[in-house]
């Protein structure tokens, strides 16, 4: 028990350490993340309220079989956040085989909108089905959740945007034609330099 209470331990000062090394825009970014799945994962977005004598029922992503698939596609969502913007090793192996950028702020806005997508396709059902049922409704926790991420994916677009401005200037830097280094500026052919003596004492 002593052991993975020292690897916990050990676990979690190495990723205090990481943390601590982030600038600050990526440190609310991680935050933000921890704070998202809490809200997505453990309160109820869907309440029943039942009929005389009979209790009301409460349904959430993370304890309910009920939005299985949607916990899927949602969990995998920000298990590769989580991995991208904290785990170095995650990072590298999809670097490795994507080819992307350590800094590309595409892959947090396109995994937000995934799991925004999602999301908001439970709640519109919810409300669908509440248009004909009294009984089922959403709870404040659902409308926070899209609150979170309509912040989220707002952000993460304003990061993209930046980026993408920062990309182009340095697009038109690179794209700048350059002289022939073997052209002087009135046109003339620059003298090559000879190498043949450096082959003097072989022919001797």
């Amino acid at each position: 028990m002593r052991n993975y209470v020292e690897k916990a331990q050990k676990f979690l000062k190495k990723l205090w350490k990481r943390f601590s090394n982030y600038n600050n825009t990526k440190k609310w970014f991680v935050v933000y993340l921890i704070c998202l799945a809490v809200v997505l994962l453990l309160p109820p977005i869907v309440k029943i309220s039942g009929m005389k004598g009979v209790t009301g029922t409460s349904y959430s992503l993370l304890f309910s079989s009920v939005y299985m698939r949607s916990l899927i596609v949602i969990g995998i969502s920000l298990l590769f956040l989580f991995g991208w913007n904290i785990s170095t090793k995650f990072k590298g192996f999809m670097i490795n085989i994507f080819a992307l950028r350590e800094d590309e702020p595409l892959v947090d806005f396109a995994f937000l909108w995934v799991i925004t997508s999602v999301f908001m396709g439970i709640v519109d059902t919810v409300e669908v089905v509440g248009v004909i049922s009294e009984r089922i409704a959403l709870t404040n926790w659902a409308i926070g959740s899209q609150v979170l991420l309509l912040v989220g994916l707002v952000w993460s677009f304003i990061s993209l945007w930046m980026s993408a401005k920062k990309n182009a200037k340095r697009t038109k830097i690179l794209n700048v034609v350059h002289e022939n280094p073997h052209t002087s500026r009135e046109g003339e052919q620059k003298p090559k330099k000879v190498l043949n003596h450096l082959f003097d004492d072989l022919e001797e």
